[in-house]
């Protein structure tokens, strides 16, 4: 397997990334920032040689569920489910 990293500006990648972000609660995400030294840009990933890869967005050091499919498993970054922040109880009126 073959990944490369891509910086790009921040705006840039969130025009990309659409309605995938932010991450829906539940969504795994992939925590690339922790892997890599940028937290912006486009993560591609080869996993035969010689064949085309896969691209996928990063923001903030995560890559969320998008187009190109769930984060894939990279070697040393750890994934995390996206907690759900609703209050238990609605806010009294």
């Amino acid at each position: 397997m073959r990944v490369t990293f891509i910086e790009m500006p921040r705006d840039e990648v969130l025009g990309y990334l659409g309605p995938a972000w932010p991450p829906a609660p539940g969504a795994t995400v992939a925590l690339v920032g922790e892997h890599v030294a940028i937290s912006h840009g486009a993560v591609a990933v080869y996993e035969t040689d010689g064949q085309p890869g896969r691209t996928w967005w990063a923001v903030d050091g995560l890559i969320v569920p998008q187009d190109a499919g769930p984060p894939p498993a990279l070697p040393g970054c750890p994934v995390a489910i996206v907690p759900d922040l609703a209050p238990a109880t609605p806010p009294l009126t």
